[in-house]
């Protein structure tokens, strides 16, 4: 059986499907026509509202009135839910209701992480909302082609906070696929049940799975070490990078080692997932948009920062995502502090008819506007100099930290420190790479070489990698 993103096309992506009895049966939104995707939106809006104002203590407050919206397209004129609201009281948009079912209680508590207060934040998932989860998700299994009987190994590391990364154990088996945890992670010594990162690598050969998951940097390292170790990887079809934004040299990169290990056709995915949805986008071939699968769950919008108001199909904006069937912590036109362009055209390759993250960065399909910052007077994106540096030949890791010229004086002016580690064997050009950076941003960074890449990112104790640490202090 060919899998849909080797020849992409919808004819393909059609018999992948029905050659899949599980995928077969499956009357999947994400290929209806747009008015009989939005009448079911519509219906299923106006009961996520009455629960919304019957059970949320938030939105009683805030008043989002049911009666405003008679179709999906009206959500414009409710107002937004900012990032800020949820963290300062996550409780109160926990629906309560006066006669609560079985499938009301709490199932998990998530927590999100990266916040600029660095406190995270508790996000409860009912068993209505987890099987949700599950169901959505084996369509995000559709779309990256992954079969019965296929082998899923997990190489996230194993998070001190409950993270979303662990609802992966349960998605492969929506579709009858194996799933297998790497088990990497800090070790507690009085538990010990951690692996080594260098035990992954034997997992790939002993267990020869087909998927393998994990933050994009490190696998990127692994495959380049398991290559110079001779190692066969030659049973791996999919790699599910996220975590972070992979640069088209990044990709290549890590094609050039695989085809070294011994894997033949590969798909390097990059999903984007986050804490309050519980669903990934995802595409379906490699370097494309990533569609929304789970169309009857949630709904995604782009929309001015300022106004809050819908912006045209190609615009970079603020990207915000209502629930459409949440017993929980439902939102409405929640500001997930990113910024992305979307689509709502047919996909080409495949005929997904919904909507569609589209690369509207560099080579990232959003930025985080947290990470926006003023250097020296200057707008800088990060994800800019991600891609000038990650996409520099030497450059195996890196990270920016921004910080006063003076130490401790916060008039003095803006430092931007560039550390990088290289590939073994390899020399950075730091003169070359310092003006990459100064021509992409018009700041000229300070760059530092760091001998050992486990300085920058430990994958045995950090879950993803730091590449942004602002160390200046405010003006009193």
């Amino acid at each position: 059986m060919q899998r849909p993103w080797v020849d992409p096309s919808p004819a393909a992506t059609a018999k992948f499907i029905a050659d899949v009895p599980i995928y077969a049966g499956d009357d999947d939104p994400t290929f209806w026509e747009p008015d009989r995707l939005a009448a079911e939106r519509t219906r299923l809006l106006t009961r996520q509202l009455g629960w919304n104002a019957e059970a949320s203590a938030h939105y009683r407050k805030v008043g989002v009135d049911p009666s405003l919206i008679s179709d999906v397209r009206d959500l414009a004129k409710l107002p937004v839910t900012t990032k800020a609201e949820l963290m300062n009281d996550p409780a109160s948009f926990r629906l309560r209701f006066d006669a609560p079912t079985l499938y009301d209680m709490t199932y998990t508590t998530v927590y999100t992480t990266g916040t600029t207060t660095g406190r995270p934040t508790p996000y409860e998932y009912t068993t209505h909302d987890w099987l949700a989860v599950l169901h959505g998700s084996r369509r995000g299994m559709k779309s990256l082609g992954i079969v019965p009987g296929d082998v899923w190994l997990h190489g996230f590391p194993l998070s001190p906070i409950p993270h979303i990364a662990g609802f992966a154990a349960h998605l492969p088996g929506t579709v009858g696929a194996t799933y297998v945890h790497g088990m990497t992670g800090m070790a507690h010594p009085e538990f010990p049940v951690h692996r080594p990162v260098s035990a992954l690598a034997d997992m790939v050969e002993e267990l020869r799975p087909q998927i393998l998951s994990g933050v994009g940097s490190f696998l990127r390292r692994m495959f380049a070490d398991a290559a110079a170790d001779g190692r066969d990887f030659s049973s791996l079809q999919i790699i599910a990078a996220s975590g972070e934004t992979l640069t088209e040299k990044m990709r290549l990169h890590m094609h050039e080692h695989l085809v070294a290990l011994g894997a033949k056709e590969i798909f390097i995915a990059s999903p984007y997932g986050f804490t309050e949805g519980g669903f990934q986008f995802g595409s379906c071939y490699e370097g494309g948009p990533l569609h929304n699968t789970a169309p009857e769950a949630l709904v995604l919008e782009v929309v001015d920062p300022d106004t809050h108001q819908p912006l045209d199909d190609g615009a970079v904006g603020a990207i915000a995502i209502t629930h459409l069937n949440r017993r929980g912590m439902p939102l409405v036109r929640y500001l997930l502090g990113d910024l992305g362009a979307m689509t709502h055209e047919p996909c080409p390759m495949c005929g997904r008819t919904v909507e569609s993250m589209l690369i509207s960065s560099g080579s990232a399909h959003v930025v985080r506007t947290s990470e926006l910052l003023k250097i020296k007077g200057t707008l800088v994106n990060p994800q800019v100099i991600h891609n000038v540096v990650m996409d520099a030949p030497a450059v195996l890791e890196y990270q920016l930290m921004v910080r006063h010229a003076v130490e401790g004086d916060p008039m003095s002016e803006d430092q931007l420190l560039l550390r990088v580690a290289a590939k073994p064997g390899a020399e950075v050009e730091v003169d070359a790479l310092r003006q990459a950076v100064r021509n992409a941003t018009e700041v000229t960074p300070k760059v530092e070489i760091v001998a050992d890449p486990s300085e920058i990112y430990n994958p045995t104790s950090d879950f993803k990698a730091r590449r942004l640490i602002d160390e200046r202090m405010p003006v009193q």
